[in-house]
């Protein structure tokens, strides 16, 4: 992420012209620069976070700034209104997710697919993302030194959505995978493969709903007491507990025996095959093999780590209730949580059958 301008609490650092020069908070309402006034927002609404947070929010403010400056060649704020606000969505609408972004390694990047992928159109949420950070930003612009012609995102609407298929799975393929577990432990004996850590993972992910990032930031000493304590959730959000059935701690406790010696409190609790912790991308890599094996019979199930979260979301909401989902998920807004929870199209056909 580019460097951005340092600002204390008492005095903010302004560049003009490439210099630095400390100004006092009451000469900061003077300044014109949108691209300082994005650097102080965050440095002070946004730092602090998760990076990837951090990364995305820049990004996101980084496209309206290009898109402003190539409109009126200059980034003085008081220039920003609703209608600039307005083109600059409908630019989104025409724009590749790859504009903007150097052409370096093209054609290894064509031969692996990024290239095609880079010249489709962002989707309609990942523009309402961006809008939602325009907004925010704008917001709390207006607070510091208020707009002569209102609000600038005034009358800038969310991109309709179409909605979202569920993304779970069916209790018959969850019975595939657990049966191409139990395969996993028998043939895979191999030095560098570890059919007990992928058991462990892939029962974890199916019984907590955890994402593949918080399973991968847990430590030895965070397991205790049949749960998960102190957990890192999305959003710098902290769950005191997460709950681990009995049987996703037998699959846990067998792969920590293999491992040998007493383990520190800060120890990965999960480890990759070099020793390290394990990486999100191994997550990804250890559901594709056991993915793999449930379909080497023929079936065509598909299986990522999120899809388990889907699953466990959507057994949880069954059972004891939507409002017990969004608590489990760990920082899913009631809102949010019903994209989790939503029947799939069998239970639609099926309650249909059955209405009267």
């Amino acid at each position: 992420m580019p460097e951005k301008t340092k600002i204390t609490s008492l005095e903010k650092v302004i560049p003009f012209g490439g210099d630095k020069i400390l100004a006092p908070l009451e000469e900061i309402k003077s300044v014109e620069s949108l691209a300082d006034w994005m650097a102080f927002y965050c440095d002070t609404k946004v730092a602090g976070g998760s990076p990837h947070t951090e990364r995305a929010k820049w990004a996101d403010l980084q496209k309206f700034l290009l898109f402003y400056t190539s409109q009126l060649g200059h980034d003085r704020v008081s220039y920003w209104t609703s209608s600039m606000s307005k083109s600059f969505q409908k630019h989104l609408q025409n724009t590749p997710r790859g504009e903007g972004v150097v052409k370096e390694g093209a054609a290894e990047k064509k031969k692996n697919g990024e290239w095609k992928r880079a010249n489709q159109p962002l989707t309609a949420t990942s523009i309402n993302r961006i809008m939602a950070t325009l907004r925010h930003f704008a917001r709390w612009l207006h607070k510091q030194r208020p707009f002569v012609t209102g609000l600038p995102v005034e009358g800038t609407k969310d991109i309709m959505i179409e909605q979202p298929v569920w993304n779970g799975l069916t209790p018959r393929e969850v019975t595939c995978l657990r049966i191409a577990c139990d395969q996993r432990m028998a043939i895979c004996t191999r030095a560098n493969q570890n059919p007990l850590l992928e058991v462990a993972v892939f029962y974890t992910l199916l019984y907590t709903g955890l994402r593949e990032s918080e399973l991968a930031s847990l430590k030895f000493g965070q397991y205790h007491s049949r749960g998960f304590h102190g957990v890192k959730r999305k959003g710098n959000n902290i769950t005191r507990k997460v709950p681990v059935p009995q049987e996703a701690r037998e699959r846990i406790d067998a792969y920590l025996k293999s491992r040998g010696g007493e383990l520190q409190p800060e120890a990965p609790l999960f480890l990759s095959r070099y020793g390290n912790a394990l990486h999100p991308k191994d997550v990804y890599r250890i559901a594709e093999r056991i993915c793999n094996q449930a379909n080497a019979q023929g079936d065509n199930i598909r299986l990522t780590p999120h899809m388990l979260r889907h699953t466990f979301l959507k057994r949880a909401a069954d059972k004891y209730g939507v409002h017990t989902a969004q608590d489990m998920s760990g920082n899913v807004s009631i809102n949010e949580i019903f994209r989790y929870t939503k029947p799939s199209q069998e239970e639609k056909d099926q309650l249909a059958e059955n209405m009267f």
